[in-house]
């Protein structure tokens, strides 16, 4: 009997602390999809598009007011090419950025175009780091970009990342540098692309701005200096075509 009683005892604290006991895998509120709904006018590299996911996740309409309704935005995420040795992810948002009602194909494209570098440092951003696009709200207000900044953080904490590596072009640069701004110790390096020229640049964040010129080699000098910055944080000499000239103040 005495036996019974041990053996009874136990199991009841086994199933006490499986009721109470934290699953392996959190749930998050990002839903994963089985198959993303990609448009089919649009030429996306098939070797990129077996290492994307496609997702949707419910955010606040109102993150200091949850109480007002909910929006559900879409994630799109490039996986890593070495997964077993992956080291984080980058936020990549184009300056057109894709409404929240659509998924976005900016970061198919640019890891398409990255794989095509032979450079070290794009080798390691395909390579090593999972590259992502979040669908987001009208950029043109300030509470647009207010909104979409704790979107963006609300979406790191459920990936579950420390910190994220940021790329943003025009109303993409104004949102990575109000979150930031909001959130300096989330961010490793963030690159602002075409920035606007009146903001100040986020304190106690490293970050490279690089703007389009008007010369024939404006595209080929950012897309040499993003991944060095992203990866090694070099930063460009002063004489480069396509630094922003407000880099700095």
């Amino acid at each position: 009997m005495t036996a019974a009683k041990h053996l009874t005892g136990a199991c009841l604290w086994l199933m006490a602390n499986l009721a109470t006991a934290q699953p392996l895998i959190p749930p998050t509120a990002i839903d994963w999809l089985l198959d993303c709904p990609l448009p089919s006018v649009e030429r996306l590299d098939p070797a990129v598009l077996e290492r994307t996911q496609c997702g949707t996740v419910s955010v606040p309409r109102n993150h200091a007011a949850p109480r007002q309704g909910r929006l559900r935005l879409y994630v799109t995420r490039v996986g890593a090419r070495d997964p077993l040795n992956r080291e984080g992810v980058i936020i990549a948002q184009a300056g057109d950025a894709a409404k929240k009602t659509q998924v976005g194909t900016f970061v198919i494209h640019l890891a398409s175009l990255w794989g095509s570098h032979s450079h070290p440092a794009y080798r390691r951003l395909v390579d090593r780091y999972d590259v992502i696009e979040l669908s987001t709200r009208d950029l043109s207000t300030d509470n647009g970009i207010e909104q979409a900044a704790q979107d963006l953080e609300f979406v790191r904490t459920q990936l579950g990342e420390a910190q994220l590596r940021y790329l943003g072009n025009a109303d993409s640069a104004r949102l990575g540098n109000r979150y930031a701004t909001l959130f300096p110790e989330r961010v490793t390096r963030m690159v602002l692309v075409n920035a606007h020229a009146s903001e100040m640049a986020a304190p106690f964040v490293e970050q490279l701005r690089l703007k389009d010129s008007s010369t024939q080699d404006a595209s080929r000098c950012i897309n040499r200096w993003v991944g060095d910055f992203l990866i090694y944080g070099k930063q460009p000499p002063r004489a480069t075509r396509c630094l922003d000239s407000a880099e700095g103040q």
